[in-house]
């Protein structure tokens, strides 16, 4: 064998170095991800509960932003890839990675939102499609509000409390379940806390129409999650079947209901805004949203409110006793016109009865994760997450390309940074919650092992 020159042996030493260097830089080259802000322009798809914290500010901010995680032309490549998001379910968003049967969209949907977690089941499934593992990336947390329209004539009264003006009524846990499982279906059997609805003409006997959503729907999952908090067992579905809440909440069955006396009230199109604008032109309707849905509707603000015949309820936030119960409410501002915060600070997450949250490890299933129905402030609030292959390079073959493997990595960074200028900054005051401290530092694991 021919041994090697000083003078090739050199050349190559250099290489090597320079290599190192390029790996340790801020902003170089991974040995899969292209520089900082060299990618391709990044299209999701999926969660309308992300909508407005994806349209409205972090894909905006992504392009204008001087975080160094951000892509303004300042930073790494200094390119300027786009985001686009398109808002049409968290059902259909997991489809466009080939969940239920569908097409592998990968070469045209880079990460997809969902707050309804993929189970085992649905993780094997799409995993097996994309040829990869997932990262389901926790993003933001938000709450779900629950929306009313009062029968026609009829406002509403109860005892005020501290936070909670007259002239709303309140929903302990034990109504608010039953309400939704159709077994309580008339105004007059809303009691708590002095409910009542007056009103020349008001009649309280009116029958409750459920408002549900059209799709399948990460609000949804969150939702009934929390309503098997309270009622665990078993009960007649719109289909015939013997279900209970948790079951009800995944998968195909996430758009299936409680029988109840009354059907179910479906608007016509996909998304959280759909099912808003349905309970509002609806009178002696409830139905349930992300706060920033149902703030971006006036009649549940300036048009609603106490008083009025559309508003969003306090919920009861100390467990499910019928007693001493005491409320909260999804926005720390109440029904303020002004964008606010999502009243979950310090909310208190489990992953299922007994298990330690978070899960072990974004690579995992997280679906089970839900609140508690005693919390410190309002109680039914959700993670939302991105999903991202863990390596793309092994979903060429279906179009997936290294520019949008580095785009999407750069993205994810930027909305989990907590700096100035950094989406869970950027994301206060905009009617989400950013996440804890410590879900950022689990995502942003998952994200530094999302490649190429």
């Amino acid at each position: 064998m021919k041994s090697l020159s000083a003078r090739r042996l050199v050349p190559a030493c250099v290489m090597a170095a320079g290599a190192v260097v390029a790996l340790a830089a801020p902003g170089a080259a991974s040995a899969s991800l292209g520089e900082q802000c060299s990618g391709e322009n990044l299209l999701g798809n999926g969660s309308s509960f992300q909508k407005l914290a994806q349209v409205e500010t972090w894909s905006k901010q992504f392009n204008s932003s001087t975080n160094s995680l951000a892509c303004s032309g300042l930073q790494g490549d200094k390119k300027t890839p786009t985001v686009t998001y398109e808002s049409t379910g968290s059902g259909t968003g997991m489809e466009k990675w080939g969940l239920n049967g569908h097409t592998v969209e990968i070469n045209k949907y880079g990460y997809i939102g969902t707050d309804e977690p993929p189970n085992a089941a649905q993780k094997a499934e799409i995993e097996a499609d994309v040829k990869s593992t997932i990262e389901e990336l926790p993003v933001v947390q938000g709450s779900v509000a629950i929306i009313l329209h009062l029968p026609a004539n009829c406002t509403a009264t109860s005892e005020p409390k501290k936070k909670h003006p007259e002239g709303r009524l309140v929903l302990n846990n034990v109504t608010l379940e039953g309400i939704f499982r159709g077994t309580i279906n008339k105004w007059s059997q809303i009691t708590e806390s002095g409910d009542k609805l007056v009103g020349t003409g008001c009649n309280p006997e009116t029958q409750i129409l459920r408002v549900v959503r059209f799709d399948q729907s990460g609000t949804t999952h969150i939702m009934k999650k929390y309503l098997s908090l309270i009622f665990p067992g078993k009960f007649e579905t719109e289909k015939g079947a013997e279900k209970d809440w948790s079951e009800l909440s995944e998968g195909a069955e996430n758009t299936t209901w409680p029988k109840g006396l009354v059907p179910v009230v479906r608007p016509a199109a996909k998304g959280g805004g759909e099912l808003v604008s349905k309970v509002a032109e609806t009178p002696s309707s409830i139905g349930y949203a992300n706060l920033a849905d149902a703030r971006a509707n006036a009649k549940f603000t300036t048009e609603g409110g106490a008083g009025k015949a559309t508003f969003w309820v306090p919920i009861q936030d100390n467990g499910v006793v019928t007693e001493k119960a005491k409320y909260a409410d999804p926005s720390d501002n109440l029904e303020a016109t002004a964008t606010s915060n999502s009243n979950c600070a310090k909310t208190k997450y489990t992953n299922g009865a007994g298990v330690k949250f978070p899960p072990k490890h974004t690579t995992e299933a997280w679906n089970e994760v839900t609140t508690l129905t005693k919390e410190s402030k309002y109680p039914i609030c959700g993670l939302t997450y991105d999903l991202l292959l863990k390596e793309y390079s092994k979903a060429s073959g279906l179009g997936a390309t290294q520019g949008e493997a580095t785009t999407a990595n750069n993205y994810l960074k930027f909305l989990l940074s907590e700096e100035a200028g950094g989406g869970q900054v950027l994301i206060e005051n905009k009617d989400y919650e950013r996440l804890p401290s410590k879900l950022v530092k689990e995502s942003l694991k998952g994200v530094a092992e999302s490649t190429f």
